[in-house]
This record gives structure tokens, C-alpha cells and sequence, in this order.
């Protein structure tokens, strides 16, 4: 990187914030829009639907609880039609551990809850339990594959931050075509769709990582939030998000004085964007190494149930 002064370099343009609301009525409007797609894929299957949508509300419940513990800013819960719910909040600084409780709060307890109501079930010879608990050991162990942006993939990011990059997008390709693969194969249609989501999320990674590298030549530091970018590195930034975004350079080509506030604020959310938040390395190797072993048993646990239980 050229030596220049930071006054040499224009003013980095103050990104504008717009503070998610989150008096609840997304999550409910979200809600019904979920309910509805379902209603209409599913048919009178009315049973099998609020089993689903107690098993989802409960994993991205405890998401909720853990983010807004953990003073996250604009946390709010939403659900998409078809394809299950998500909680968003973030923060400026990232801790390894918080980062960890918040990924794992949703499926770990859905899934001692689905052993509790499969063990009850069994018993008590409650078919609704069963189907229950199978239902939640399907959605949060399938949660906690290592993939983006599951959580598992967060669980993935805060244990091996330093060698992520390179390996998501790798693992990532890799299963979208085993999702496509497989939606054919047996015509579920939302897999495959799925699938085909997260190969575009692969370019999008690819180009990202591609920044990265060309940044790191450079010696630029992208570590940092926004707020914290000197002038200097914001340039740098800028310049090569332009050279991996044609859509975006052309759109700067064409631009005229008026349109000038818009694109900068266009370029601040795409410099954000490329941006990786610090995170605070605050777990030891032990806690690492138990964390780990959390994660593969809450993987391996209620496949090893089911196979015991299938073969009596």
C-alpha cells in the first residue's frame, strides 16, 4: 500500500442507519405468511403444521432470548414462506464464546426437548410426541451441518475463524450440489431450490474472498466495523469492491451529480458488507475442544437414538 497521509483520501460518507423495529409486528406478519405457504402446500395436514411451527418458534425462540441477553441491537424474529425462520441483531464487537451460546441456543434445546417428548412419547405411546420429537431431530440436527447460513455454520466460524473462508465456500459448493442431488432424486422441489440458493451464496463468498485476498496484497486492514474504517482504508476498500462489482462500476459510470449521495451510500453498505467484525478470542483450547464435542454429539446423538430405537 502507497504511504499517502490520511488527509490525502476523501472523507469516508457516514452510513446511514435505519434501527430494525422490533415491537413484534414483522415477526407476526411473518408468521401468518408462513402459516399461509404452509397451508397451502401441506393441505389438511393441520396436525404436522403445528408441530412444525412449535418446533421452529422454539429453536429461533432461543435464539432470541441468548441475542437479546447478549445485548444485540435490532433483534427480531421472522419467518420465510416454505423455508423456516431466522432471528436477526448484531453488534459491533463479537465475542467467540457469545457467538457459540448463540448459535448452539436454538438447536441444542430442540433437540433435549425432542429427546424428552420422544422418550415420553415412547412410553406413553403418544404418537403426536413421537412425531414430534423427530420432526425437531430433523430440523436441528439438519441446523447444525456446517454450512451458511445454518448454525452450524456459525458454530464452524467461531471455532476455526482463521481457516474459514476458504473452507465454507469449498464445503459449501460442494453440498449445495448434494441438496440439488438430492431434491431431484426423490422431487422434493424445496431442497433443490435451497440448493440452488446456496450456490449463488458460493459466488457471492467466492467474490468476498477474492477481496480479501486482494486486500490482504495490500496490506489493508478489513477486520474492523464501519465506524472504525480510517479514510485510507475505505478507499481501499471502495476500489476493490468496484473491481469484483461490474454492476456496481457501471452504475458509478452512469451516475450524474444527483444520483452521487445514493451510489455513496450504495458503496458504504457494499464496503460493510466485505467487511469481517472483529471477534474476541475469549475461549481456551479446552472450552474449544468441549464445544467441538458438544457439536458432533448433537449431530451423531438423535441419529444414533433413531437407529437404536428403529432396529428393537
Amino acid at each position: 500500500m502507497n504511504d499517502f497521509s490520511e488527509s490525502y483520501y476523501s472523507e469516508k460518507p457516514i452510513l446511514k442507519k435505519e434501527e430494525p423495529r422490533t415491537n413484534g409486528k414483522s415477526t407476526v406478519a411473518s408468521l401468518l405468511l408462513f402459516v399461509v405457504s404452509l397451508l397451502l402446500f401441506f393441505g389438511t395436514e393441520y396436525r404436522f403444521m403445528i408441530e412444525l411451527l412449535v418446533v421452529l418458534f422454539l429453536h429461533e425462540l432461543g435464539h432470541f432470548i441468548t441475542m437479546k441477553r447478549f445485548h444485540y441491537k435490532g433483534v427480531r424474529m421472522l419467518f420465510v414462506p416454505l423455508m423456516g425462520g431466522f432471528v436477526q441483531g448484531e453488534k459491533n464487537h463479537y465475542s467467540q464464546r457469545e457467538s457459540l451460546l448463540v448459535a448452539f441456543s436454538g438447536p441444542l434445546p430442540g433437540i433435549i426437548i425432542g429427546v424428552v417428548l420422544w422418550v415420553l412419547g415412547t412410553n406413553w405411546k403418544y404418537e403426536w410426541m413421537i412425531e414430534t420429537a423427530y420432526l425437531s431431530f430433523f430440523l436441528n440436527v439438519t441446523n447444525l451441518l456446517p454450512l451458511q447460513p445454518l448454525d452450524g455454520g456459525r458454530v464452524f466460524k467461531s471455532l476455526f475463524i482463521e481457516k474459514f473462508e476458504l473452507l465454507q465456500i469449498v464445503f459449501t459448493f460442494v453440498s449445495s450440489l448434494i441438496l440439488i442431488g438430492i431434491g431431484y432424486f426423490y422431487e422434493l422441489y424445496i431442497l433443490m431450490l435451497f440448493g440452488f440458493i446456496m450456490g449463488v451464496t458460493v459466488r457471492n463468498m467466492h467474490k468476498r474472498y477474492l477481496i480479501h485476498k486482494a486486500l490482504q496484497l495490500e496490506k489493508v486492514n478489513y477486520t474492523v466495523p464501519y465506524e472504525a474504517l480510517t479514510n485510507k482504508e475505505y478507499a481501499y476498500i471502495k476500489e476493490e469492491v468496484l473491481n469484483y462489482s461490474p454492476t456496481i462500476k457501471k452504475f458509478a459510470a452512469l451516475s450524474s451529480e444527483d444520483d452521487n449521495e445514493e451510489f455513496e451510500q450504495i458503496m458504504a453498505r457494499e464496503v460493510k458488507n466485505n467487511l469481517i467484525q472483529p471477534m474476541k478470542m475469549d475461549m481456551s483450547t479446552f472450552a474449544k475442544v468441549i464445544a467441538f464435542v458438544m457439536w458432533v454429539s448433537a449431530i451423531v446423538g438423535p441419529v444414533l437414538l433413531i437407529i437404536v430405537a428403529t432396529a428393537k
